[in-house]
């Protein structure tokens, strides 16, 4: 994530979504303060396309839906607002055609970057836990081989590392399972 576009300056979510219809760039919002993306490598790439490819065949006639790295995802607290551009995001909720983000995903991708890795395993990994709807947040390594799954259980959450090509990822409340080796296809990993 890049530098405040506007540090010290509230704005608001409506001034933010009006703003990011028209802009060419991406700018994720946090309690009133609006960040721009960086861009991502063609490794971060190739990992998030492989897993959207993935989803999007095993979901196909099923009421679940994946969503690349364009479609945000909202977080309302009692106290602030937050909208996110997961990798991937896999929302149940029938999300409207027009609609820009999805206030209801079940499953949420990102694949970490050095540069914002330490929001996703903080921030991002408390927030979205906030989402009454998530079932697992999953962190994907672009430099070696380890996806990190954080579940929703009775008990609280857990946590899964697989580190193994052979290792199958399992999303049983979406009913999909990812192989790593698919995951890291073409990467060189």
């Amino acid at each position: 994530m890049g530098d405040a576009l506007r540090a010290g300056y509230y704005v608001s979510p409506e001034a933010y979504l009006a703003a990011e219809r028209q802009r060419t760039q991406k700018h994720e919002y946090l309690a009133g303060v609006e960040y721009l993306m960086a861009g991502a490598s063609a490794g971060h790439n190739r990992i998030a396309g492989n897993v959207f490819a993935e989803l999007r065949s095993q979901l196909a006639g099923k009421p679940c839906e994946a969503f690349s790295s364009d479609m945000k995802v909202r977080i309302r607290t009692s106290t602030a607002e937050f909208y996110y551009y997961p990798d991937v995001t896999v929302d149940c909720s029938g999300v409207a055609d027009a609609a820009l983000f999805a206030e209801q995903p079940r499953v949420i991708f990102e694949v970490l970057s050095p540069d914002t890795e330490r929001i996703d395993r903080g921030e991002k990994l408390r927030n979205y836990q906030a989402l009454p709807s998530l079932d697992a947040y999953v962190l994907v390594e672009q430099h070696r081989v380890a996806v990190l799954v954080h579940r929703r259980s009775e008990g609280g959450w857990t946590r899964e590392l697989l580190t193994e090509k052979s290792e199958t990822l399992s999303l049983p409340t979406i009913d999909c399972s990812l192989s790593l080796a698919a995951i890291y296809q073409r990467t060189g990993l």
